[in-house]
């Protein structure tokens, strides 16, 4: 595919979102990628549920299978493998897909949407919550920035195309699939839905890479992530791997619903005087970003934040062709949404590939 010869978003791996369901807190960022904490013992393969969730009488029961594996681990993946949570209605259907990703892979946990994603399946939804970002990049001494992502990429592939084939086990529609991820995970939405990366070789499911129909990056963690900055300015065109809509040729009509929080959080970065201060120098690898952000106005007072962030890369999948669409989530900021901006979450999701 060619690269979009349209300005591109500034991308890498930032902060995130970690903590319990409920109560979500923002995650800061290292100064490299680190495994996450071991999950609970998993299953091997999927199986009906059969421990019921009752919900209130207004909505749909569902169910909760924990830690099925979607792919079995080992180097560079330092034997941690891949579980995800599935969340499904009790009753019979062919529900849409949904698969969520996470934050902060070095923190975060699965865990956190437990709450969103189980409002999504009470309106007929099955939902797969995977943990991902595994691997271990110290275990290689020979990995660099780009092969960390394109290895993250093969896995949330491997995530996706696990969902679709089990998907029917549990009610779900496996040719009718939405993602959505938070911070980090909006990231991984769009080398779910848009890397040309094939899954893991390990990955236990069957088949290539898989079509989606729709992806939400919510508060996307695009261009705000410290710990990136030293590998960027190494190699610029590892965002590449991070942001795969950069090289594409905007011929993709699969709809791509940006989501941004209506309170600006601590999530800035200041640009520095000198080009070797400035985070934005060597973010991406064929225009003077600060230039174009200037030029948009989005650094009127120094500073950039992860609202704006959200708010560019809107503007740059717009520009490039892609279906684009911007919803603000009111009252939401990156560490808590709120149960307003939640709501809106969810409504997003379930309206995103209709």
């Amino acid at each position: 595919m060619k690269k979009l010869e349209a300005v591109a978003l500034a991308i890498a791996l930032l902060t995130a979102c970690g903590g319990e369901a409920d109560s979500p807190v923002a995650i800061a960022a290292a100064e490299s990628p680190a495994t996450t904490a071991p999950e609970s013992p998993a299953t091997t393969a999927p199986e009906i549920p059969t421990t019921v969730a009752t919900t209130t009488s207004a909505a749909p029961t569902t169910t909760m299978t924990e830690n099925l594996v979607y792919h079995p681990g080992g180097e560079p993946f330092a034997t941690k493998s891949g579980k995800v949570d599935v969340i499904a209605p009790t009753q019979e259907g062919s529900w849409p897909t949904v698969v969520v990703f996470h934050g902060d892979p070095r923190a975060a946990s699965k865990t956190w949407h437990r709450s969103d994603a189980r409002q999504v399946a009470e309106q007929g939804r099955v939902v797969f919550l995977p943990a991902w970002g595994h691997f271990d990049r110290g275990s290689s001494t020979d990995m660099d920035a780009r092969g960390a992502w394109d290895l993250n990429a093969r896995e949330v592939k491997c995530a996706v195309a696990f969902a679709k084939e089990h998907t029917a086990a549990f009610g779900g529609d496996p040719d009718h699939i939405t993602v959505y991820g938070l911070s980090a995970g909006g990231n991984a939405v769009l080398m779910a839905g848009l890397s040309d990366a094939e899954p893991l070789e390990s990955c236990a499911a069957e088949g290539p890479s898989v079509d989606v129909q729709a992806l939400v990056p919510i508060d996307a963690d695009w261009t705000m992530g410290g710990g990136w900055d030293f590998d960027l300015s190494e190699d610029p065109e590892a965002f590449y791997s991070v942001t795969p809509w950069r090289w594409l040729d905007g011929s993709h009509d699969i709809p791509i619903h940006v989501m941004v929080t209506e309170i600006v959080g601590p999530y800035t970065r200041t640009v520095g005087p000198e080009p070797a201060q400035s985070w934005l120098s060597y973010r991406h690898p064929d225009i003077d970003l600060v230039a174009d952000l200037t030029e948009r106005g989005f650094l009127n007072d120094g500073e950039f934040s992860l609202r704006e962030s959200g708010e560019y890369a809107h503007q740059v999948l717009t520009e490039a062709g892609y279906d684009s669409s911007l919803t603000v989530m009111p009252g939401a900021k990156h560490e808590s949404w709120g149960e307003e901006g939640t709501a809106v979450v969810v409504e997003t999701v379930l309206n995103a590939a209709r």
